[in-house]
C-alpha cells in the first residue's frame, strides 16, 4: 500500500511517521529522566544533608580546637597516663583491701569502726583499727576473733582501752600474717 502513494505523499508519510517516532522517543526519554530523578531524589537530598552537616560539624570542631595547645595537653597525656601506672595491679603487692576485708569479716555486733589505716614502712606492713566498742567482753571478743582468723599477727590491745566499761574507745593494731614459702621442688 505504501508504493501505491505518489511521491508526494510518500514523503508526508515517512515524514509523519518520523515525526511520531521522533515523539515516541522524546516521551521514552522523558519518562527515563523522570524516574531516574524520582529514583536519586532522595539519595541526593540525604546525601546533601550528611554534607552540610559534616560542614557544620567541621566548622564547629575548628573553632573550639585551640591551636598551640599541643604541647600541655600532651603534658597533661603523660601525667594522667603516670598516674594510671601507679594504679596498675601490678604494682599492688600488698592488697591491703584483701586484708581489710578480713579484718571486716571477723567484727562482731557492738563494735563500730571509725578508720582504719594501713602503713607499709621498711616493708613492715601494720593495719589499725579504731572504733567504739559496746563493753570490755565485746572489745576483747572482736581482738580474739582477729587473732584467731590466722590471717594476722601481733594483735595489740593496750590496756588502757580495757579502762572503762561500757562505749570503749579502742584502737588496735596488727599485721598481716606473712604466707609461707613453700620450696619448689624440680620435677
Amino acid at each position: 500500500m505504501f508504493k501505491l502513494l505518489t511521491e508526494e505523499e510518500r514523503n508526508k508519510v515517512v515524514h509523519e511517521y518520523n515525526m511520531r517516532r521522533a515523539i515516541v522517543i522524546l516521551y521514552a526519554l522523558i519518562l527515563i529522566f523522570v524516574v531516574g530523578i524520582i529514583g536519586l531524589l532522595p539519595s541526593y537530598v540525604l546525601s546533601n544533608a550528611r554534607q552540610t552537616e559534616i560542614l557544620e560539624r567541621t566548622r564547629i570542631i575548628d573553632k573550639s580546637i585551640l591551636k598551640g595547645d599541643e604541647p600541655e595537653l600532651q603534658k597533661w597525656l603523660t601525667q594522667i597516663n603516670n598516674k594510671l601506672e601507679v594504679l596498675s595491679p601490678k604494682l599492688d603487692t600488698d592488697r591491703p583491701s584483701d586484708f581489710i576485708e578480713k579484718m571486716l569479716e571477723q567484727k562482731i555486733s557492738g563494735i563500730f569502726i571509725d578508720s582504719i589505716s594501713w602503713t607499709n614502712s621498711e616493708g613492715k606492713r601494720e593495719l589499725s583499727v579504731s572504733g567504739t566498742a559496746l563493753n570490755r567482753q565485746t572489745l576483747v571478743t572482736f581482738k580474739d576473733s582477729i587473732n584467731d582468723s590466722g590471717y594476722f599477727s601481733s594483735v595489740t590491745l593496750p590496756i588502757s582501752n580495757l579502762t572503762q566499761d561500757t562505749d570503749i574507745n579502742f584502737q588496735i593494731k596488727f599485721s598481716p600474717k606473712e604466707p609461707p614459702i613453700t620450696p619448689r621442688t624440680s620435677s
